[in-house]
């Protein structure tokens, strides 16, 4: 009875533990990577640090108005001295009429003065714009390319993820299909050692052929603890590949089968053509080349003069009693006028900047026809190896249907005394074999098509 309770409990977690999975095809699995990944969120925040930079840059081109109030207080009046002009001319006048006789004068060093109240307020509008600014405008474009630049490498990061999602996630249904093979040839061999066990206990045969089977049996359940532990680091990175809580179980619910039936294509068949506008690479190095010839454009325009326009509004007011209201008014200041900005000579900065613009530019260009023959070189390569895999499988599954009919008459023979255990063996791990070699050829035809997809930019 306490056993029986214990079972059930068991079985309730475990049911409980199955229900908790999460289960995902291969399109939900790269929903969720995309949605979830790290590498793509932070991308996405450069996306919003593009969006405030070019804020930040037109900035410099729209209109500011600034304000500024300032108070002074004179605890004593600033003292300035002047030269004495009226004593030179007094006695000047004097020297004239005769009424002294002329001589040298010392009129010492001057008359000292203050000038000014003890409070000065004074309130101060401050208006400025960009008229024009050739560099400016170029910039202004350059910036918006760039934020459409980080746009096309968020696609193309998008187009890596789906590419490692989907690898681990074939990887996990390739382990899935081995064990249910494994439970298939276990099942089966069981059935066969449980009838040449019972054919001994008659005398019939030898103890050898048992203890061969048991053998095997003892073999099988070795490979299969083996690829539980290998279901599990391929599931670990899976789910590493999908940013999923590595400590919470999942589940792929995809077929194994379809997928294998839809990598089954024409080669020959336009979809799969290669077009390298399709890839996302393709998009992001013209993007980055588009950005390097304005950058260019962008440090010539320095060249030109820059105008700016600018307006200042003052009011001040000057008391030596600030709030006596029959002292002074206040007193306006208003002012308007154009900066034109005419650079001459910067000490070789631009010129210099310009070489370096047109030293990326022709970089960038290289990159480009680089990639255009990497994409090639991976196309061809690509569609190579699915023509490989396609025949690979081909010529495995004809062995596999013939390790297996092999495999079917050495146990009818063995059953009808004309054969041996060690025959029956033999033709068992052949057939053990051949189906290791036709599932590794369904992943490589899986992996194939998805290589070839990658190629195409169709991934």
């Amino acid at each position: 009875m306490k056993n029986l309770i214990f079972n059930s409990v068991v079985l309730l977690h475990l049911l409980s533990l199955v229900n908790a999975q999460q289960s995902f095809t291969l399109k939900e699995a790269i929903q969720y990577a995309q949605k979830n990944s790290h590498s793509l969120n932070i991308q996405k925040l450069d996306i919003l640090d593009a969006e405030d930079l070019l804020t930040e840059y037109k900035s410099i081109g729209m209109p500011k108005l600034t304000g500024n109030v300032s108070y002074n207080y004179f605890v004593d009046i600033p003292t300035n001295i002047f030269p004495d002009f009226i004593s030179p001319s007094i006695y000047e006048v004097l020297f004239k009429e005769n009424l002294l006789p002329r001589k040298d004068l010392n009129f010492g060093s001057g008359i000292p003065a203050q000038f000014g109240t003890k409070n000065n307020l004074t309130a101060k509008l401050d208006f400025s714009t960009l008229l024009f600014d050739g560099s400016f405008l170029v910039g202004l474009k350059a910036q918006k390319l760039y934020k459409d630049l980080i746009r096309k490498q968020i696609n193309q990061s998008e187009s890596e993820v789906r590419f490692q999602v989907t690898k681990a996630y074939m990887a996990v249904l390739a382990v899935q299909q081995n064990l249910g093979i494994l439970d298939k040839n276990l099942s089966n061999l069981k059935k066969v050692y449980d009838e040449v066990n019972q054919i001994y206990k008659t005398g019939l045969t030898e103890k050898l052929d048992v203890d061969r089977l048991e053998l095997s049996l003892q073999n099988l359940n070795t490979e299969k603890d083996k690829l539980l532990r290998i279901y599990e680091v391929t599931t670990l990175l899976l789910k590493f590949q999908m940013s999923f809580p590595l400590n919470e179980p999942i589940k792929v619910s995809e077929n194994f089968n379809d997928l294998l039936n839809a990598s089954l294509i024409q080669i020959e068949d336009k979809n799969f053509a290669l077009d390298i506008q399709n890839r996302p690479e393709y998009s992001v190095i013209k993007q980055g080349i588009q950005l390097a010839e304005i950058n260019v454009k962008r440090y010539k325009m320095s060249y030109v003069p820059s105008l700016f326009g600018f307006a200042t509004a003052q009011r001040s007011l000057q008391r030596n009693d600030l709030f006596d209201r029959n002292s002074n008014k206040w007193f306006p200041t208003t002012i308007a006028g154009l900066s034109l900005n005419v650079p001459i000579f910067d000490g070789l900065a631009t010129k210099a900047h310009i070489s370096k613009a047109k030293t990326l530019l022709d970089r960038t260009r290289m990159q480009f026809e680089e990639f255009e023959r990497g994409s090639n070189l991976a196309y061809d390569n690509a569609k190579l190896n699915y023509i490989n895999a396609k025949n690979t499988l081909d010529s495995r599954g004809k062995t596999l249907l013939l390790a297996e009919r092999i495999y079917q008459t050495s146990q009818t023979k063995f059953k009808s005394g004309v054969g041996s255990s060690l025959e029956v063996s033999t033709a068992e791990r052949d057939m053990y074999s051949a189906q290791a070699n036709v599932l590794d050829a369904q992943i490589n035809l899986i992996n194939a098509k998805v290589e070839l997809e990658k190629s195409i930019g169709k991934l």
